[in-house]
């Protein structure tokens, strides 16, 4: 069994920490704020527990086997001294579980020669309170394939997490991407869970800044098409109206949130690369005017 250091316990961290408890790996939780354990609450109103205090100093921070990291991207930085600490010449690798498309250029600094895994996430959980996570659906992390990949599924054989390995990650995160920048966008804007997808104005709005993105990515070397973003739009019309966004969730709690590695990024990175993205430009003001607002 594998030793997994988890930093960053909350919704997304916190359901994949206890779903590779399930398979006998000793979990090592790192977080801002202390809880006594872990709870998982499921739709069908079951509960899986982990009994493991969370660590909040980096100074007790352990070498890990694995390092799950699991905080927002924004918040990278901070968790730096986690990230020294856990990270040494037993670690197979750090799965970056971040929102965004540049996973691999925020942790470099802080890892040595670690292995860097980029994970695209894909959970539906809620951290509700410190150590109570609420599953509302999903649990799939998308990863490069590779050697990596089979190990890191490995871990969750037989367990609800699904480790996803695909040849084309590029334009597996710029997809992804589109939903960061319409629906999350949307949720967090409007104070309203994914019920809001389903406004004709809304989804108007959002196929302008999904196009947007998808032709960022494709200059980015993505393979996607920008004809399909009203396709994508409406297939989010699909989805439980009633789960959130972890954007929402973080304007709900008043915490900084996390746009400018999402919609900021498709403004960057189409400046870079000559993409013109005025949609997505407007919307990061308006995110970041209420992101500021909380700090």
């Amino acid at each position: 069994m594998a030793r997994i250091v988890v930093i960053g316990s909350g919704s997304i961290g916190g359901y994949f920490a206890v779903e590779a408890a399930r398979n006998g790996h000793e979990v090592v939780l790192c977080s801002r704020s202390p809880f006594d354990s872990l709870r998982v609450t499921q739709l069908d109103g079951s509960v899986r527990e982990l009994a493991v205090a969370a660590r909040t100093d980096p100074r007790d921070a352990v070498e890990g086997e694995w390092v799950l990291l699991a905080t927002k991207a924004h918040q990278t930085d901070g968790a730096g001294g986690w990230l020294r600490s856990s990270c040494g010449s037993s670690t197979r690798g750090v799965v970056v579980m971040q929102n965004g498309v540049e996973h691999e250029s925020r942790v470099h600094p802080y890892v040595g020669d670690t292995l860097v895994l980029p994970a695209i996430v894909l959970c539906g959980a809620e951290a509700v309170a410190p150590g109570e996570i609420v599953h509302h659906g999903f649990s799939n992390l998308e990863v490069p394939a590779g050697p990596l990949a089979s190990e890191l599924a490995a871990l969750f054989t037989g367990t609800d997490a699904n480790v996803i390995a695909t040849d084309d990650f590029t334009t597996a995160k710029w997809r992804k991407l589109v939903s960061n920048v319409t629906a999350s966008a949307m949720t967090s804007l409007t104070l309203q869970r994914l019920a809001v997808m389903h406004r004709p104005d809304i989804q108007r709005l959002c196929i302008e800044l999904a196009t947007e993105c998808l032709r960022v990515g494709v200059a980015a070397g993505a393979r996607v098409d920008p004809a399909e973003a009203e396709a994508m739009v409406l297939g989010m019309t699909t989805t439980n109206p009633e789960m959130g966004s972890s954007m929402l969730y973080d304007r709900l709690a008043k915490r900084h949130m996390e746009h400018d590695s999402l919609t900021g990024a498709v403004v960057r990175v189409g400046a870079e690369l000559g993409v013109p993205t005025p949609f997505n430009a407007a919307i990061l003001a308006l995110l970041s005017a209420v992101s500021d607002a909380h700090t």
